[in-house]
């Protein structure tokens, strides 16, 4: 396939307001997408429910043992993750017990045993979700939006320690200490601005979105590994980066895939942002693109200068890239861009282990055609993200059936009594099984093939956008800017 990568040059002058159309029609909504979507919707609730009997207050729950699991001390994590998944759906009494639950949450203290939270992932799990939910209720919950708003303020507290740019990751919200010894990596640092922004608008507190803002723009402001790639870690809140080893995947994913989608929300005022997207999707094709040798397939490479500059792999947690550049593509009007992001799901769809296409990797080299080296699968979200995303842009079938090979694979291969599990080697059923379901399980895999079998104007990305996997409203009469104009301005 030829990906029309001519030029990567966008429009340098937008309307002034949002007049572009991201999804074109498509074929007609089907019984087959109906049946589909039921058994997706079955398998969450059978899952969902095994959860939610023994365990409303802890973070995950293992599906082989059906013991509680709280390993990043975050209590009633999924609870909260599924309340967008929960009303999508239409799962009526489990969402109202889940947003009673969360309305009675105490997010004065971080657990029962009063261990430390990780904050950046409270803050897109749960304020997330919790302010998604509120905006989809249609913002008329005002418990719901003082839960975030008490939510809030406690994230909050983890940048108050010397003075930091950045948050602190880890915080005990009762005592409100830090953990000095942690590192913090650069998703969690500057994956904030969707989240604050929102708090800032609904409850006329400007200090989230100012907070969120500065983090972002001290991480966007530091030396590059080369020009639009970063290093994934910071030695502290506040030190320079660590670990020269870079790839678009963990430990950057958010914090790249956030800053088109903050432009995408509120407009001119994150050009800043858009801009700097833009300038990073350049540098990785001019640097880190790679395609396979076999079937010429797209994907982005690391970086390490300490082992002589670029390393040929993708991993499965880079295959978020796609369904980002897309909404990049489509955003920018660049159509080199979208092209690019359409064959990176492709490849991905080719090597995910979970999907009947692939050939059971998780990370992909040039050494030979899609070899296998880590075969590791915790059923993440991002390959069937990166299918929703093709199916809302192109309108083609091919898609559907992408993400329902990927739903059958989960079924056949991933399920357990008590929901679905990892395995070391996606390719040999004995290999070692992971007693650990997630909550990005179902606050965003299930969610996202859900949504890719409803009709495609449901939660249309002309009108929210979706953060990891929470959907906020877009303003409709935010207006975009003028590139030029801004170009101009940053140059004086």
């Amino acid at each position: 396939m030829w990906y029309g990568l001519t030029s990567t040059h966008s429009p340098l002058r937008f309307g002034r307001k949002r007049q572009m159309l991201l999804q074109p029609k498509g074929p007609s909504f089907s019984s087959t997408q109906l049946d589909r979507q039921s058994q997706i919707r079955e398998s969450f609730f059978r899952t969902y429910r095994m959860y939610a009997k023994p365990s409303w207050s802890h973070a995950h729950v293992a599906p082989l043992s059906l013991l509680s699991k709280n390993p990043d001390n975050e209590d009633g994590a999924t609870i909260v993750d599924s309340l967008t998944a929960l009303h999508i759906m239409n799962l009526r009494e489990e969402f109202e017990a889940a947003l009673d639950q969360t309305i009675n949450m105490d997010f004065q203290v971080s657990n029962a045993k009063g261990e430390a939270t990780l904050t950046p992932e409270t803050t897109i799990r749960c304020l997330g979700a919790i302010l998604s939910t509120y905006e989809l209720l249609g913002k008329n919950q005002t418990k719901l939006l003082h839960k975030a708003q008490e939510l809030g303020n406690q994230l909050q507290n983890s940048w108050n320690f010397n003075q930091s740019a950045v948050p602190y990751p880890w915080l005990h919200f009762g005592p409100n200490q830090k953990d000095e010894k942690k590192t913090i990596t650069i998703a969690q640092a500057a994956s904030l601005t969707l989240e604050f922004n929102r708090l800032s608008h609904w409850t006329g507190n400007n200090s989230y979105r100012a907070r969120a803002d500065e983090s972002s723009r001290h991480i966007m402001n530091n030396p590059p590994a080369f020009p639009g790639r970063y290093s994934p870690s910071l030695t502290s809140a506040n030190g320079p980066p660590v670990r020269e080893i870079v790839r678009w995947a963990d430990q950057l994913n958010s914090f790249l895939e956030y800053g088109i989608k903050y432009w995408q929300l509120v407009g001119e005022p994150a050009m800043y942002y858009m801009k700097f997207w833009q300038d990073s999707v350049d540098s990785l094709i001019e640097h880190l693109l790679q395609w396979s040798p076999g079937n010429n397939q797209p994907y982005l490479a690391g970086y390490s200068q300490a082992r002589g500059g670029q390393q040929s792999d993708m991993f499965q947690l880079g295959c978020f890239a796609p369904g980002n550049w897309m909404l990049g593509g489509k955003l920018l009007q660049n159509e080199a861009i979208y092209m690019l992001g359409l064959g990176m799901a492709e490849t991905c769809c080719r090597t995910d282990p979970s999907s009947r296409e692939g050939q059971g990797q998780n990370k992909l080299t040039e050494k030979k055609d899609n070899q296998v080296l880590e075969t590791t699968l915790m059923l993440r979200p991002e390959v069937a993200k990166s299918i929703w995303y093709a199916w809302r842009f192109t309108g083609d079938p091919v898609w559907q059936e992408r993400a329902w090979s990927l739903f059958q694979a989960s079924e056949k291969h991933f399920k357990a009594t008590g929901g679905y599990y990892a395995r070391n080697d996606a390719k040999d059923s004995g290999s070692a099984k992971h007693n650990s379901t997630e909550t990005f399980l179902f606050g965003e895999f299930f969610k996202y093939l859900y949504l890719t079998f409803t009709e495609r104007d449901y939660l249309s990305l002309d009108d929210w956008v979706f953060s990891q996997g929470h959907p906020f409203k877009i303003d409709p009469s935010r207006e975009l800017g003028n590139l030029r104009e801004f170009i101009e301005q940053t140059k004086t």
